[in-house]
C-alpha cells in the first residue's frame, strides 16, 4: 500500500517536473537560458496592453552584437556560442530587477524595461553598451573586443500595435550600426 502510494507520489512528482520542463523549453532559448522571441513577443503585447489602460511609460531595447560573426569565423560555432552564453551576465550587472532580457535570434537581443521612461532606457542602454565593450571574451588564446549596436524606442499610450514597436526598435538600432557601431 505504502510503496505504491510512494510511487505514485513519484510519478507525478515527475511528471511535473517533465511538464516544467517542457514549459522552460518553449519559452527559453537553450543557449543562454534567456526568454525566446515568442514568449518575448507575448510579454510585449502584454506591456502594450497595460500601457493603454495604466498610462505607464516602458521601452524596448533592439541590440545586435557587433563583432559576434568575426568570433564565429575565427573560431568556428563552438566559440560563438560560448560568447552567448556569457553574455546574460553582463546584461544582468545593469539590468533592473523587474526588467526582461530575450535571446531573439542569432546575435540579436531584445530588452523591455518596465516603467521606464525613454531618457532613463537610454541610460541602462548606455551601460549596458559600455559593459559589453568593456567585456574581453578568451578562447584558445585569442582575446576578442566585442560592441553592441542599440535600438531604443519609448512604449507609452501612443504605441499600440507590437510590429510597428519591434520595426521601430529594429531601425534605431541599423541607425546606430550605420553611426559607426557601438552606440
Amino acid at each position: 500500500g505504502v510503496e505504491r502510494l510512494l510511487g505514485l507520489t513519484q510519478d507525478v512528482t515527475s511528471r511535473n517536473q517533465a511538464e516544467r520542463e517542457l514549459q522552460f523549453r518553449a519559452s527559453h532559448d537553450v543557449l543562454t537560458g534567456l526568454i525566446n522571441r515568442d514568449e518575448f513577443e507575448r510579454r510585449l503585447e502584454h506591456m502594450l496592453s497595460s500601457v493603454s489602460s495604466e498610462s505607464l511609460n516602458h521601452a524596448l531595447c533592439f541590440m545586435d552584437l557587433d563583432q559576434f560573426k568575426v568570433v564565429n569565423d575565427t573560431c568556428g560555432h563552438v566559440a560563438g556560442d560560448e560568447l552567448l552564453r556569457q553574455l546574460p551576465d553582463l546584461f544582468h550587472k545593469v539590468l533592473r530587477s523587474g526588467d526582461v532580457v530575450a535571446r531573439l535570434g542569432g546575435d540579436e537581443f531584445g530588452i523591455l524595461l518596465e516603467n521606464c521612461e525613454l531618457d532613463q532606457a537610454t541610460v541602462i542602454a548606455d551601460k549596458i553598451r559600455q559593459e559589453i565593450q568593456d567585456f574581453r571574451f578568451i578562447w584558445e588564446q585569442k582575446v576578442f573586443t566585442i560592441g553592441v549596436s542599440i535600438g531604443v524606442v519609448g512604449i507609452d499610450q501612443s504605441a499600440s500595435d507590437m510590429s510597428r514597436i519591434m520595426s521601430k526598435a529594429d531601425m534605431a538600432c541599423y541607425a546606430a550600426k550605420d553611426s559607426g557601431r557601438n552606440h
